[in-house]
């Protein structure tokens, strides 16, 4: 089971609904989920596609319609995951035009940012690199990672040896240089305006589905007990099992889940090139 994938609907994620499907397959997976970066396009594409890849490969693998959408409570952002949801939802379409529209202005502030600590990236560079995506106007901080580390003049740059290979950061380079300059609180962080937990959580109900909190040790960074705040907003699960989480983590919340009668998810996180020690089916579990 992998309950946790991006597509190519995904600012960050690089293979198509189509694709990943038939990996969950060559995988041995028996069920799956996509759950874009607030965006349900990726799983509305893969209920399409699914029969004739099953019928293709004389095999059945499930499938549950999903999304991750970002959120903040306590001004600390946050990930959700809503499982079994009404893919045709007008609440979901605003969720990516929300996003949207201020994609653009994060990216340029961002640019101005990076270039500040001593580089001239252009946005031809980066432009590059994002054509032809569905997200082609937005560029992240995995984007700024590959651009920077692509270009000969920066090899010998000594902030960016972590990220090259035999660094202490180079088992996901582009990942991590987001998580340490582009995150909430490190020097290149731009903020967004997304909405408040208690409305996302809200929202995934209304719709039928059920809400996970996405891989909290990510986001609670040591401060794990901030669950205890976190848990009455109304989910419904913790996705315990994680390619962030360490065993010890994972059994933490495992046993926190209980506690609270919530049930527990597993999830990679796979997304492609961004993270490439992700495998899917790779959750810890």
């Amino acid at each position: 089971m992998d309950f946790h994938m991006h597509s190519c609907y995904s600012e960050d994620g690089e293979y198509t609904p189509s694709d990943l499907i038939q990996m969950c397959i060559d995988a041995g997976l028996t069920t799956m989920a996509i759950s874009d970066h607030n965006c349900v396009k990726g799983a509305k594409e893969a209920v399409k596609v699914k029969s004739a890849i099953e019928k293709a490969n004389n095999t059945r693998i499930y499938y549950y319609p999903a999304i991750e959408i970002d959120c903040t409570f306590q001004d600390v952002n946050f990930h959700v995951l809503g499982y079994d949801i009404d893919l045709e939802s007008p609440d979901f379409e605003a969720i990516e035009q929300n996003v949207r529209k201020q994609c653009i202005d994060s990216s340029k502030e961002r640019f101005r940012l990076i270039n500040q600590m001593g580089f001239d990236l252009t946005a031809v560079e980066l432009n590059a690199i994002t054509a032809g995506g569905y997200w082609s106007e937005h560029w992240t901080g995995e984007v700024f990672a590959e651009a920077l580390l692509k270009n000969d003049k920066y090899n010998e740059n000594d902030l960016l040896q972590p990220y090259r290979e035999g660094g202490n950061r180079s088992d996901n380079p582009y990942v991590n240089f987001y998580w340490d300059y582009c995150s909430q609180g490190k020097p290149c962080y731009v903020p967004m305006t997304f909405p408040d937990m208690r409305d996302v959580i809200d929202i995934i109900h209304r719709n039928g589905g059920t809400a996970v909190l996405a891989h909290p040790g990510a986001n609670l960074k040591g401060n794990f007990d901030m669950i205890d705040q976190l848990i009455p907003l109304g989910f419904d699960g913790i996705e315990a099992y994680s390619s962030y989480h360490s065993a010890e983590t994972a059994k933490w919340f495992s046993e926190k889940a209980r506690q609270f009668d919530l049930f527990v998810t597993c999830g990679s996180d796979f997304h492609g090139k961004t993270k490439p020690m992700v495998k899917l089916g790779h959750c810890g579990l």
